[in-house]
């Protein structure tokens, strides 16, 4: 009778702010047409997780040991994957450079926050533009043995951060709404300039209410609830006095991350999530 003796060669785990719990489930990983070759030769398998993937080795032998000797055998001590993702807006809702549109470059050779089995993985950053993958991750079998243990699995992971964007609300009074002191509120600390008077695209007349530099991180799942106010008596417009005031649109919505734009802030290029109300 034949005996499984499978074992974890290293884990990968991707996690993500922009998703609720952090759970990234966007990015998938292949090995290359090398590692793909090394994985059959010498019986390793992947299982994929969730948020990432595990590696897998059938062999008595350490998993140091084993490593060895395949380095030994095929003169390659490391192992190569290609990442995608399967949806199209992953760059933008990212926080990435802002007219960046390269590949990401992730190797285990530059590890941080390196805690017993565990490190982070750093972000590099390459120009080289591929529209098949978004990016390659590169694991050293010599990390993965500091990383591992009779008792304990390597685990590298891999940490995104949501986009921060300037929200903007565009509001198109198409019902002659009476708006005295209009104004954005929202239990939260944010505070929307404006508004302004502006012309939309559409050559529509709108008045514009943005986050100026406070800019605000994208997410999956609404965050933030943000209403629009209009005071019924002459009051200030300053969001923390509500008295005297008339609910116009609660609820306003969170951004969508496939619709951005570009603004600059004290001369800085940053990403705009414009937002069109019509009330």
């Amino acid at each position: 009778m034949m005996q499984d003796n499978f074992k974890i060669v290293f884990s990968l785990a991707v996690l993500h702010s922009y998703y609720e719990n952090n759970t990234c489930t966007c990015l998938e990983f292949k090995p290359d047409a090398a590692s793909d070759k090394l994985l059959k030769r010498f019986d390793l398998s992947i299982r994929k997780k969730r948020s990432g993937f595990e590696l897998y080795t059938n062999t008595k032998a350490s998993v140091s040991s084993f490593l060895n000797y395949v380095q030994q055998a095929t003169f390659q001590d490391f192992f190569d994957f290609e990442i995608k993702t399967n949806d199209h807006a992953f760059a933008l809702f990212t926080q990435l450079p802002a007219d960046w549109a390269g590949q990401l470059v992730y190797s285990s050779a530059s590890l941080s926050n390196y805690n017993e089995n565990m490190a982070e993985l750093e972000m590099g950053l390459s120009d080289a533009i591929k529209t098949s993958t978004i990016g390659t991750l590169r694991i050293y079998f010599n990390d993965i043995i500091k990383l591992s243990g009779p008792e304990k699995n390597a685990q590298f992971n891999m940490r995104f951060s949501a986009r921060a964007t300037q929200w903007q609300y565009y509001i198109i009074n198409k019902s002659a709404v009476p708006l005295n002191d209009p104004f954005i509120t929202g239990k939260t600390e944010i505070i929307f300039d404006g508004p302004k008077n502006v012309t939309i695209p559409t050559g529509q007349e709108a008045l514009l209410f943005s986050s100026g530099s406070n800019l605000i991180p994208l997410s999956e799942l609404p965050k933030y609830k943000f209403d629009l106010v209009s005071n019924t008596a002459a009051a200030s417009h300053s969001p923390v006095k509500k008295t005297a005031s008339k609910t116009i649109f609660k609820g306003l919505p969170n951004p969508d991350p496939r619709r951005i734009g570009i603004t600059a802030i004290e001369g800085i290029k940053q990403l705009s999530s414009p937002m069109y109300i019509y009330i």
